[in-house]
């Protein structure tokens, strides 16, 4: 439409900067929130061993050994989870605008990509973690106790508690129960709680979707609601998430005059110990 200023048309013009799209924030950390020291290829599946083990009874001097046979489990960590996102730019178009349109698409597929596997990551995390408490809640009266006791019950199953994720309304009460309170330590009195009660504290805004989705190791599609997820804390070492295939790339189309911006990530995602990565849930359904 054109534009009037009193009674004459004045020139317009279409921004060489665009509005970048939106995504979540990342909370997917290796050694903060999950490990990838499985890692290795090529394969399509990594087999952990755990070696079985029994408790040692005190006893006296002098006894002689008691021999156990050697003995272990296998933990698959299927990489069955495939991520893709191809967008098509005609010659005409990119010729036709002031912004690097090869650019701008491929660094947007790339974080619509890497959003969709932290969705997948989280939801196997909240499926094959183990459910902690029950569905009160979070309020400004209770919201420390249960990141207290849900890191209690990491310790207990002897694991390295040192990671929560909260939701955003979780993160905002603890803001005002911690972060407003006077406190010695600092990093509190600056309500930054990137470190409190031994755990790295994240807000994680992907606590938004009631149909997170991603593949397990038997095959089976599992949809997780990640609305009602209000906490998870665990032991980054128990949670695994690693990826055998990485590829980004901007190439020239052999259909047509124009290139494609593709970005493709095949991951894996197992919870190693589901003790050691405790969820709490709400009631909320959509």
């Amino acid at each position: 439409m054109a534009v009037i200023y009193g009674e004459q048309y004045v020139d317009e013009k279409y921004a060489s900067a665009i509005e970048p799209n939106l995504y979540t924030d990342t909370v997917l950390v290796p050694g903060m929130t999950y490990t990838d020291k499985w890692q290795e290829g090529p394969a399509g599946g990594i087999y952990v061993h755990k070696l079985t083990t029994d408790a040692v009874a005190v006893g006296t001097p002098g006894t002689d050994f008691s021999d156990e046979g050697a003995d272990d489990d296998l933990i698959p960590i299927i990489l069955n989870n495939n991520f893709q996102k191809s967008r098509k730019i005609y010659g005409v178009q990119s010729s036709s605008v002031a912004f690097n349109a090869g650019e701008e698409y491929l660094a947007d597929a790339l974080s619509a990509v890497r959003q969709g596997r932290q969705y997948s990551a989280l939801a196997c995390m909240a499926y094959e973690g183990t459910t902690y408490g029950d569905t009160t809640t979070i309020t400004k009266d209770n919201v420390v106790g249960y990141l207290t006791g849900m890191r209690e019950a990491v310790k207990k199953a002897h694991g390295k508690a040192n990671f929560a994720l909260v939701s955003t309304g979780v993160y905002a009460l603890l803001l005002q129960v911690v972060g407003i309170q006077s406190y010695a330590d600092e990093a509190v009195k600056s309500g930054e709680l990137l470190k409190r009660f031994g755990l790295n504290i994240i807000e994680c805004n992907s606590f938004d979707t009631t149909s997170a989705k991603f593949y397990d190791n038997g095959g089976t599609k599992r949809t997780v609601n990640l609305k009602q997820v209000d906490i998870i804390v665990g032991a980054s070492d128990e949670f695994a998430c690693i990826d055998n295939f990485n590829m980004y790339r901007l190439i020239d189309s052999e259909n047509f005059a124009g290139s494609k911006a593709q970005v493709e990530i095949n991951s894996g995602f197992h919870v190693m110990v589901a003790d050691c990565i405790q969820v709490k849930k709400n009631a909320v359904s959509a």
